[in-house]
């Protein structure tokens, strides 16, 4: 029998739900999984491979479908430092245009830059404003849970207006009054779809603008192309954009 590869573990401190993950790098099968799923350039694929994977390389058992999308999106992160490399290559065709020498008429650069960064450094970042408890009237708000990957699957086919209201409805931990706590988990969700239809336009925007300010994993790039020398600030925003 073959002797067994010993490997690492790693302790990571989500940072949204603060829960503390171990993980094992990923191996040359996982790695397999990713690479097909780039491949095939489709969202979908590439979320539920980063799912598999990171089921695959929990030491402990874990409800990936549980865990808010930011701090998934974060493990995968760590995940794919400590188990191919901290720095990330990526590969970016300039598309400012030029003159041509020859016809005189606008073209594409088109001149391959490449560009990267130190994943390991990449954090979600919270803004000062971001708070979970949200206050709707004196005596009546609502606490607020972050989205995870099962409400993405149940949203992914919805248009905009439903996916959003289908979202706020998912993520509402509990509402409150003066005199009681009511834990949405215990109330049927057309209970809890009532109560956010009778909210007024102020009310819906306070929550609203919860999940516009929910800490994203992002990274900022300075894109130069030393072919024509233009010069502009490239923003990654979610997990597969820094993949490319």
């Amino acid at each position: 029998m073959l002797p067994k590869i010993d490997v690492p573990i790693y302790e990571i401190t989500l940072p949204l739900s603060e829960q503390i993950i171990k993980i094992r790098p990923f191996l040359v099968k996982e790695e397999k999984i990713l690479l097909m799923a780039m491949e095939s350039d489709d969202d979908d694929a590439i979320l539920l491979a980063i799912k598999q994977i990171i089921n695959n390389c929990c030491v402990e058992e874990l409800d990936i479908n549980k865990i808010p999308i930011v701090d998934l999106e974060y493990l995968f992160l760590q995940l794919r430092s400590r188990s191919i490399g901290e720095v990330i290559e990526l590969q970016y065709i300039c598309n400012n245009n030029v003159k041509d020498g020859d016809t005189n008429e606008d073209k594409k650069c088109s001149n391959v830059v490449k560009l990267e960064f130190n994943a390991l450094e990449i954090k979600p970042e919270f803004s000062g404003n971001h708070d979970k408890k949200i206050q709707l009237t004196e005596n009546l708000g609502v606490v607020m849970k972050y989205p995870d990957f099962k409400l993405v699957e149940k949203i992914k086919n919805l248009n905009d207006t439903d996916a959003l209201v289908k979202t706020i409805i998912n993520c509402i931990d509990y509402i409150y009054d003066k005199d009681t706590v009511y834990y949405t988990k215990d109330i049927k969700e057309k209970e809890v779809e009532d109560f956010v239809d009778s909210l007024t336009h102020d009310q819906f925007q306070k929550i609203e603008n919860f999940f516009n300010n929910i800490p994203k994993i992002t990274k900022k790039l300075d894109f130069k192309c030393n072919r024509c020398g233009y010069h502009e600030e490239i923003l990654l925003d979610g997990i597969q954009s820094f993949f490319g």
